[in-house]
């Protein structure tokens, strides 16, 4: 198995199965809408020991024009918002997403995620007018 296919699974296991977006049930992929994986920062622009890493890799149903995956990649402005994209020069390791059920998380290269607290929360640059990111 590569190590996006492994990331994947360890993505889906993290997300209890759910898109990261909306919450669908995403186990039975024979299912409309499916699912998909989906990298956070671009392949083509990742770091080679990130790229395919869990810290990078979310599950989203759907596919890159369908579902929440192709939302994701209709409105990139909100996405990257919400951390469901990674903009170039930043480390996916340190970008939190935000995820269905409100909470704000960083995903960890093993596999994990770790919720930000409130202070981090605070921090972050969710409408653009803080410099403190992160």
């Amino acid at each position: 198995m590569s190590e996006f296919e492994d990331s994947k699974r360890i993505a889906l296991e993290r997300q209890g199965w759910h898109c990261l977006r909306c919450g669908t049930n995403i186990h039975d992929p024979s299912r409309w809408p499916g699912r998909s994986g989906h990298h956070r920062q671009l392949r083509r622009a990742a770091d080679p020991d990130v790229r395919h890493s869990p810290a990078n890799i979310i599950e989203l149903c759907g596919s890159g024009t369908t579902g929440c995956h192709g939302w994701v990649h209709q409105h990139v402005a909100e996405a990257e918002r919400l951390g469901l994209i990674v903009p170039l020069g930043a480390d996916p390791r340190d970008v939190p997403v935000f995820d269905w059920e409100g909470r704000w998380m960083r995903l960890n290269m093993d596999g994990t995620a770790t919720r930000l607290t409130g202070l981090e929360i605070a921090r972050l640059d969710i409408d653009g007018r803080r410099n403190d990111r992160y």
